[in-house]
């Protein structure tokens, strides 16, 4: 799993990106750097990408983002090098995350 902080545009927030490998998927967190609370679920606005394969490409990533932040360049490189030299899932990895998302809750 690789994470990178990139700055907003609003200085009230604070953008990670990365790469996820077991999940197969980009990820982004936007946090609220004026919340006056120690819960960190309280200061998180914004969770993308916590499901497999929910975001397979920098540009989407950037698309889900546009409202927080803008993408360096060299940020975009580095996230498409962690996708690229990820290695194949174990079997073992596999099963678990096949019971993992038969185990999530289903709307309705």
């Amino acid at each position: 799993m690789s994470r990178y902080a990139i700055t907003s545009d609003d200085s009230h927030f604070q953008v990670i990106v990365g790469w996820d490998a077991p999940l197969t998927t980009f990820f982004g967190q936007v946090f609220a750097t004026t919340v006056e609370a120690e819960d960190d679920d309280m200061a998180c606005v914004l969770w993308i990408g916590d499901d497999v394969q929910a975001i397979t490409t920098v540009a989407a990533l950037q698309d889900a983002l546009q409202a927080y932040a803008t993408m360096p360049p060299d940020i975009a490189v580095r996230l498409q090098h962690d996708q690229a030299t990820t290695p194949p899932r174990s079997a073992l990895q596999e099963r678990m995350l096949q019971w993992l998302h038969a185990a999530r809750p289903r709307p309705g």
